[in-house]
């Protein structure tokens, strides 16, 4: 028998032997990766109870680092997450849906909900609004009921593989390529066997239009829909091959329903996925899934997974490891491909393009992840950053501009600044450098200088004034920051003049602050004040100032420039004092007044949304920088967790994650344009870490322990650091990086 369908045995007879009880925090996976903790006894019965090749195979895949990543983890509280299989930056997110519009159902899934409507085919991860959710199929007995029961103590999910048996006996399977999805559905003895396809299934609600599906012969169903929702033109061909031939078909427009023949009672079904075309989806299924099996699928999708995890082996605690090991695999969801085999993909208007010498990938929520995800992807995958750069630029020759948060292709406008820049700028200042520099920095110039969100405004005046354009005082601060990326890449190419320009504009930042209340406050066209100013606040007067946050939240706001920010503040004492005052801020906000992705608070820093990330480490800028090391410490105690609850904030595609990985590590990408990493206090006991350059860097907290949190020095190769910063080029040289910790500050 395949291993695949004993899973929910082994798991049955485990939680036997074990004597668990359902609980949140103790779902099936868990208790297969707890395969090492067996007793003798548990052992001999578990050998006996299963084939011995079943019983290795298991116990094989808890060994890896696989095992250590719980795909569950952020599905619960508001961390947006799905659980369903994936490939690292694929095409395809094969996911349950349970059928709620909300908040916090922007992935499809919500670890609260007892119910499924469909599984489909393409997900969003962690992100604050919704789309997808592309082709909806459900298996079913009888009556299609439309929602199906089911108990997490019958769910399991594993990088690249899910499933889940519903209440109805129906035990329902997934795994996926890069472009395909692979289902298996295996029903009671004596059961119909049939199945519901809908192609006006989504997450969200959506405009579908030209919808299509129909059957070719016995075994294969075609179809397409084109959708408006967050991404204005989202398109979506798809082909189903079964590997059972249909008895009967009951098709509608936009709905069909299948039965199927034979003896046997279960169901595979492998459905490509295309931007392009229902022949490209044929395409791409028979280059990707064509003659091999589900188990095949399946261990190569773990394959996949544990040759990108293993590129960097952790020894903590068991939560801390599962805690590191599921943000490294969250961080490797998004960007998701959209190009297919033959490398076409289609523009919004739907022009067909042609990848030639990369592939085309899109999901760039770039407010979010250019700050450490994209840092990240440096070090572990180069290779695809250059996929990325050229997949923006490709977005730069339709539009006339960079990305400013792509989804299939498509701009959504949504959130502020330009911050494809500094991804461009890094991956060039950190030598990923297979990309046309000349057109990369047009496009990053020509995106900076755009008459668009008051950015003429912006040039103009030196901030953007809030009577002429809302969140006025964030944008100012993130344009800056995206102009310092503009200089710093203009600087490396020798272009002085260039350079010059955008670097004085990376200092427009001081012209939001406020020496008075030594906070970034709004003003108006004519450079006065906004009057009866509430720094708790997001907007007054019926104008919204700050995005996603308030002044306390966005004043620190000045990634490229710690040192310039500092001295506004006239002595490192003031600015220290200010910093501790975010931290300890016992100020409640009123209901009318929260923002909903403000999450995470300690004080009014709110680590559940981005632009607080860095903040932590300005206390390197302040003569306490023991500061930074034991909130640091804190976060990563208290706001990631290995439970479904276990993320703090949305997701938001692997920022969230990004920041734990490097966080917990020792070290972050304040700035990532600059190549310096702000040094911290690492979580983890050790880690040694294979470099993309060949070498390797091993990670040692030396006397690590929960009260260690206090760095009495760092080593790099047996020389002591005399800064609180480590550089890009110090990293990869490789060797040894020793953080000697401590219960006690050192004096």
């Amino acid at each position: 028998m395949h291993i695949t369908k004993l899973l929910p045995i082994f798991i049955s007879i485990l939680m036997c032997l074990r004597s668990y009880t359902p609980a949140h925090a103790q779902y099936i996976h868990q208790r297969l990766g707890a395969e090492q903790n067996f007793s003798t006894y548990e052992k001999t019965k578990l050998s006996a109870s299963l084939t011995p090749a079943i019983f290795n195979q298991a116990s094989k895949l808890n060994n890896t680092l696989t095992g250590k990543v719980d795909p569950f983890i952020g599905t619960g509280g508001h961390g947006h997450s799905f659980p369903g299989a994936t490939l690292p930056f694929g095409m395809v997110q094969i996911s349950p849906d349970n059928g709620i519009y909300g908040w916090d159902w922007c992935s499809g899934y919500h670890y609260s909900a007892d119910e499924i409507v469909y599984f489909s085919h393409k997900h969003l991860s962690g992100t604050g609004a919704t789309d997808l959710g592309d082709i909806g199929f459900m298996p079913f007995s009888g009556k299609h009921e439309g929602r199906n029961k089911f108990s997490h103590n019958n769910e399991y999910a594993r990088p690249g593989y899910y499933s889940v048996k519903l209440d109805n006996g129906i035990l329902c399977e997934f795994s996926a390529t890069e472009r395909t999805a692979v289902h298996r559905y295996t029903f009671p003895e004596g059961a119909e066997k049939k199945l519901a396809i809908d192609l006006k299934h989504n997450v969200s609600i959506n405009i579908n239009k030209n919808l299509n599906i129909k059957r070719l012969d016995d075994v294969t169903i075609v179809g397409s829909k084109h959708s408006y929702g967050w991404a204005k033109h989202q398109r979506c061909y798809f082909a189903i091959k079964f590997t059972t031939p249909c008895k009967t078909v009951k098709q509608g427009k936009a709905h069909i329903v299948v039965s199927f023949a034979g003896d046997g009672n279960t169901v595979e079904a492998y459905v490509g996925l295309s931007t392009v075309s229902v022949e490209n989806a044929l395409k791409n299924l028979e280059a990707e899934a064509a003659g091999k099996s589900f188990e095949q699928i399946f261990s190569k999708a773990d394959e996949a997974w544990e040759n990108e995890l293993q590129k960097i082996n952790v020894q903590a605690d068991k939560a801390v490891e599962t805690t590191f090991y599921t943000s490294f695999y969250h961080a490797m969801i998004a960007p998701a491909l959209v190009s297919d085999v033959n490398g076409q993909f289609t523009d919004p208007d739907g022009t067909l393009r042609v990848a030639n010498d990369y592939q085309r990938y899109s999901t760039f929520s770039l407010w979010d992840t250019y700050r450490a995800a994209h840092s990240l992807f440096v070090f572990i995958k180069p290779e695809i950053v250059d996929d990325f750069v050229k997949s923006m630029l490709a977005h730069y020759s339709f539009r006339g501009a960079l990305p400013i948060w792509e989804l299939e292709a498509n701009e959504t406008f949504c959130m502020i600044g330009n911050h494809s820049i500094p991804v461009i700028a890094e991956a060039w200042r950190k030598g990923i450098r297979n990309f046309d520099y000349a057109s990369a920095l047009t496009a990053c110039i020509r995106s900076a200088d755009q008459n668009s969100r008051s950015q003429h405004d912006y040039i103009k005046l030196g901030y953007v004034p809030y009577d002429k354009e809302g969140e006025s005082v964030s944008k100012t601060l993130e344009y800056a920051y995206d102009d310092w990326a503009v200089a710093v890449f203009a600087d490396s190419l020798g272009m002085d003049t260039i350079a010059e320009r955008y670097y004085k504009r990376a200092q427009y930042y001081k012209n939001h602050f406020d020496e008075g209340t030594n906070l970034m406050r709004p003003k108006n066209s004519s450079g006065q004040w906004l009057q009866s100013f509430d720094p708790f606040v997001h907007d007054q007067m019926g104008v919204r100032h700050y995005t996603e946050g308030n002044a306390w939240q966005y004043t620190w706001h000045v990634q490229q420039d710690p040192e310039g920010l500092a001295a506004l503040f006239k002595s490192k004492d003031i600015f220290e004092a200010q910093l501790d005052k975010l931290f300890k801020s016992e100020h409640e906000l009123k209901e009318s007044q929260k923002v909903v992705d403000v999450s995470g608070l300690i004080g009014q820093y709110a680590h559940g949304n981005e632009p607080s990330h860095h903040v932590a480490y300005l206390f390197n800028y302040t003569n306490h920088p023991e500061k930074t090391e034991q909130i640091v410490r804190q976060i990563c105690r208290d706001f990631y967790t290995d439970k479904p609850d276990g993320l703090i904030g949305n997701e938001d595609c692997g920022q969230m994650s990004a920041w734990y990985f490097f966080s917990s590590l020792g070290f972050y990408p304040m700035d990532p344009v600059s190549g310096k990493y702000e040094l911290g206090s690492p979580a983890v006991n050790k880690a040694t870490w294979k470099l993309p350059n060949g070498r390797t860097l091993v990670i040692n907290a030396v006397n690590q322990s929960p009260a260690a949190v206090y760095v009495e020095k760092v080593e790099l190769n047996g020389k002591t650091l005399t800064q609180n910063n480590i550089t890009h080029e110090e990293l990869m040289q490789g060797g040894e990086l020793n953080f000697y910790m401590s219960e006690k500050v050192k004096l």
